[in-house]
């Protein structure tokens, strides 16, 4: 078997020949199977006459850094580039490609060879590394092995379309940095450091599935090699977190968390026993506050009192701020959507939502404790899918913390930042400190979806009606709480009486 092997002279163009050799694969002129190495070179290989197999490369790059990018991007992925992105190329270069119907495009992580160009691998190869300030993205790498791997199975497979090259599992950038020796130099994302302000990690499932190719070296196994010894001892011997979780880092927020949790906010709460010790549930609770404390102090009780750290589903704008994007998402935040669901409860992890979304967080007083509609969220349909319990948290004394007693609408802060408005609470937004309220918190036993089917989840008016009912639960609960509460600074809501919640009934029937 002959392959044409076009593109620039280096380090991947001389590990594939060694790599097709060893698969059986001589290099010719002529041949009618075609490797493109650069963009530049599809063109010529397109106008080869008996032209019967194309694989061409890519980069990962071309997805964009964005704080809409959930991690882990499958090939179904739409690109975020900027019009000006100098990956643009790359991009032209795949659609002039895959013209031609038996066409593999290979988008690769970051390639372990400086030569090869990758931004990140340059950085590492030298002793001053650029980011980007209060920013600390997951990255993947991939050995130059590998790398020539995927390109021989891909020949070797007929699979067409678009496949994602990446070794297993991830690193934050701050830790490769750290392993390298090198020293990092935050600064203002521009140029191409802004290829370093969001996750854009990606999923390697499809070629695994479809060309038979698995990288022989995880991430951190290809950096370390790359390193030949020179890594700093500890920090690639670790896993860590494809989203991105630092429980060294939530520990050293520990004493700030505890100091928020037992004095500032003195939260009294029930019931977190009903939070299962192991496997898969949904955490769910109302919002409040507009800012994200509500979600820090769960997940702080709950780490404290149950040793489980609950993976909340976020929304994208959360991460548009530099710092606090870096502190939710080693916190544990996930970019909300369904697939990401579906991946940490396959990892049987305590996933945390809150149905309301902003519009809950952004409540003006008449609706402080009255719950948004939860059916217009997909908390419900996720849960059936995943056949993960629901455990329900109601919380009365968070909304204070931000009373909000007006609004300034702007369209270019609600576009830049996600926010609906302006708000205008007490000490926000000139001094933003939250009023310290007293906080109660009570959390009932779980809700099984064990009467409910996967395939249920395909039915709008049974999700529907799962998620109303979950819905007046709640509200059951927040108003038993607040007719007890005598003052939002001090007293005791919280005996043990929560009122009983009646059995789901759907009068609903599959479609």
């Amino acid at each position: 078997m002959q392959v044409t092997v076009l593109g620039p002279e280096g380090p991947l163009k001389r590990a594939l020949r060694d790599e097709a050799a060893r698969a059986g694969w001589v290099e010719s002129e002529d041949a009618a199977a075609v490797v493109c190495l650069a963009p530049d070179a599809v063109d010529a290989a397109l106008q080869r006459p008996g032209l019967r197999r194309l694989v061409v490369r890519s980069t990962a790059y071309v997805y964009g850094s964005s704080d809409k990018n959930p991690g882990l991007m499958t090939e179904e992925r739409v690109s975020l580039l900027p019009d000006n992105a100098p990956e643009q190329r790359w991009l032209r270069a795949e659609e002039r490609a895959l013209s031609f119907p038996n066409t593999a495009v290979l988008r690769l992580t970051n390639i372990l060879a400086p030569e090869e160009g990758d931004f990140v691998v340059r950085q590492l190869a030298s002793r001053i590394g650029r980011a980007v300030a209060g920013r600390d993205p997951n990255v993947q790498f991939l050995s130059l092995g590998d790398a020539a791997r995927a390109f021989v199975a891909a020949l070797q497979s007929d699979a067409t379309g678009i496949f994602n090259i990446a070794g297993d599992g991830a690193i934050p950038l701050k830790k490769a940095y750290k392993a390298a020796g090198v020293i990092r130099l935050p600064g203002l994302a521009v140029g191409p450091t802004r290829a370093l302000e969001f996750n854009w990690t990606v999923s390697a499932e499809r070629a695994a599935r479809e060309l038979g190719f698995r990288a022989e070296k995880s991430t951190r196994q290809a950096l370390a090699g790359f390193l030949d010894g020179r890594a700093r001892p500890g920090l690639l011997d670790r896993s860590y977190d494809d989203f991105g979780l630092d429980l060294d880092y939530i520990r050293a927020w520990g004493a700030w968390f505890w100091f928020l949790r037992n004095v500032y906010w003195r939260i009294d709460f029930e019931g977190l026993e009903n939070i299962p010790a192991t496997g898969r549930a949904m955490y769910v609770s109302n919002h409040r506050g507009f800012m994200p404390l509500d979600a820090v102090m769960h997940l702080s009780l709950v780490l404290a009192q149950r040793e489980r750290v609950i993976r909340f589903l976020i929304i994208p704008s959360l991460l548009r701020m530099p710092f606090l994007s870096n502190f939710l998402t080693k916190l544990g935040g996930v970019i909300a959507n369904q697939v990401n669901a579906e991946r940490l409860f396959n990892d049987e992890d305590l996933v945390g939502i809150f149905p309301e979304g902003i519009r809950g967080a952004f409540s003006r007083r008449p609706y402080a404790y009255k719950v948004r509609d939860f059916a217009r969220s997909a908390f419900a349909k996720i849960a059936i899918e995943n056949q993960a319990p629901l455990v329900l948290s109601t919380v009365v004394g968070h909304w204070e913390i931000f009373p909000i007693i007006g609004r300034i609408d702007s369209t270019w802060f609600s576009k830049t930042y996600g926010w609906p408005y302006v708000p205008i609470a007490p000490m926000f937004p000139l001094a933003p400190i939250p009023i310290p309220s007293k906080w109660h918190v009570r959390v009932l036993p779980p809700i099984p979806v064990s009467g409910l089917r996967r395939e249920d989840a395909e039915n709008p008016r049974l999700v529907k009606e799962f998620a109303n009912y979950v819905q007046a639960v709640m509200q059951r609960n927040l108003d038993d709480m607040r007719g007890k509460r005598r003052s939002i600074f001090w007293g005791r809501v919280l005996d043990g009486t929560a009122p009983p919640a009646p059995a789901f009934e759907s009068k609903s029937v599959a479609p």
